[in-house]
């Protein structure tokens, strides 16, 4: 069975990873620093900090940010529900937006009154690697926190993701671009920020450093990062010239930027459902693309049917139907975008036969 995510292990990382273990350097040491400082340095930052896991890293950067209590952040309502659980244990309050019509991203200011959301700071991600308007959102006025855990690589046309915004995020779970095994590091020009990210990696409070082990694994991708996006590239448009040919279609990255694929997402014409036991049933995983999004515990339903049976998790009482109807309300775009999208493998260690199982998958799906 091909997995829909798979991280691109190699000779090099092995060796790596296997010298610290040698070495017994496998607690944090020099190279989290210099880890940090190589992907801060490839965004055009001054620093990066490294993290041990990804919620770390996001606490940490909302720390740094310095907003007053109850301060207003937006985000995407297609972001991972863990970051609107972080923002609201910080004390701030989240304010949702719906996202573009046929990407998962946020609009661009120039199609959305942003100052009518009353913001303190905004949240953007590269949701599937897509890249937002960066360029327009920088005018905003309010610090942007960037998040290009699934969008590493990924450019506006004019500028590259990750390097706009006051902090960034980028994750290293094995999904991601680039991994170390897991983690996390967040990057920033702002030397005031650089401090209140330091003293978050502390050994009193016992948030610890990304381990020399992990560094040493990111440290080998990196060098392979041009690679691997081309890779993911050449991958997927081998995919999309097959998919052309059915009825089901690609999301298409607006306007002059390049985006990167961290999966292929299909817009499927029938039922994700049966698309996803038809591509089980040929040994492909195909995922639903926003199984864990905050729009997923608003709704609490399955955005695709109109019948879901009420959730085990929903309250006793608790009438579904009619939450999802506030929710299509609300964010009509982005309940449309979950009802039918999904993920199709596209890594860049997919061998040839895997890559012609799935071609043919594609060129029949019902």
């Amino acid at each position: 069975m091909i997995p829909t995510f798979r991280p691109t292990i190699r000779r090099a990382d092995m060796d790596a990873v296997l010298t610290r273990l040698a070495e017994d350097s496998i607690g944090s040491g020099v190279l989290a620093g210099e880890f940090s400082q190589k992907l801060a340095k490839h965004l055009n930052r001054r620093s990066g900090i490294s993290f041990r896991s990804w919620g770390m890293a996001f606490r940490a950067a909302l720390t740094a940010l310095d907003l007053p209590e109850g301060a207003r952040i937006g985000c995407s309502v297609l972001a991972p529900e863990a970051v609107r659980r972080q923002i609201d244990a910080r004390g701030y309050e989240t304010v949702l937006i719906d996202t573009q019509k046929d990407v998962p991203l946020l609009p661009s200011p120039l199609n959305v009154d942003y100052e009518a959301f009353r913001l303190d700071a905004l949240y953007v991600d590269t949701r599937l690697g897509f890249v937002p308007d960066l360029d327009t959102f920088a005018q905003l006025g309010i610090p942007l926190l960037e998040d290009i855990s699934e969008g590493l690589g990924g450019n506006t046309g004019s500028v590259m993701a990750g390097s706009v915004g006051e902090l960034t995020i980028i994750g290293l779970e094995p999904e991601h671009i680039i991994t170390a095994g897991g983690g996390a590091v967040v990057a920033t020009s702002n030397t005031r920020r650089v401090a209140a990210l330091n003293s978050a990696v502390n050994g009193e409070s016992g948030d610890l450093p990304m381990p020399d082990m992990n560094s040493a694994l990111g440290l080998t991708q990196m060098k392979q990062l041009e690679a691997f996006i081309e890779r993911r590239r050449d991958l997927a448009r081998r995919f999309v010239r097959t998919l052309q040919r059915t009825r089901h279609s690609l999301p298409v990255q607006p306007g002059d930027g390049e985006n990167v694929y961290c999966a292929l997402p299909v817009l499927v014409e029938s039922s994700p459902r049966d698309v996803e036991h038809y591509a089980r049933t040929h040994g492909v995983t195909v995922i639903r693309a926003f199984q864990t999004t905050i729009l997923n515990a608003l709704s609490d339903t399955d955005p695709s049917s109109s019948d879901a049976d009420q959730s085990p998790e929903s309250p006793s009482g608790t009438d579904t139907t009619a939450m999802t109807e506030t929710v299509l309300k609300r964010f009509p775009q982005a309940l449309s975008l979950a009802g039918r999208m999904v993920l199709f493998p596209l890594f860049p260690a997919l061998s040839k036969a895997d890559q012609e199982r799935i071609e043919r998958v594609l060129a029949t799906l019902p």
